[in-house]
């Protein structure tokens, strides 16, 4: 029975540690992806990123999100490329 005990000890130990370690690696700064085009497309690329917005968030299957868990979803941004 005791050596029931300290192996299960040990277990929850070894899930708390990795538990925590995952969290300590994993950075809490959202991800922004750049969207580069010329000085003339970029009212059209906002325009279009705004109206991808308004649309309903998905999962990769198509169903519809129902809560709102979108915050962890990457952010996109148009800028103007220099070349």
């Amino acid at each position: 029975m005791t050596r029931l005990f300290v192996l299960t000890a040990a277990a929850t130990c070894v899930s708390v540690a990795a538990f925590a370690a995952s969290e300590a690696l994993t950075t809490d700064e959202p991800e922004v992806i750049e969207i580069r085009v010329s000085a003339d497309e970029l009212a059209d690329c906002r325009d279009s990123l705004r109206e991808v917005g308004q649309m309903p968030a998905v999962t990769d299957g198509g169903m519809p999100i129902l809560f709102d868990n979108t915050s962890d979803l990457p952010q996109v941004t148009c800028v103007v490329s220099e070349a």
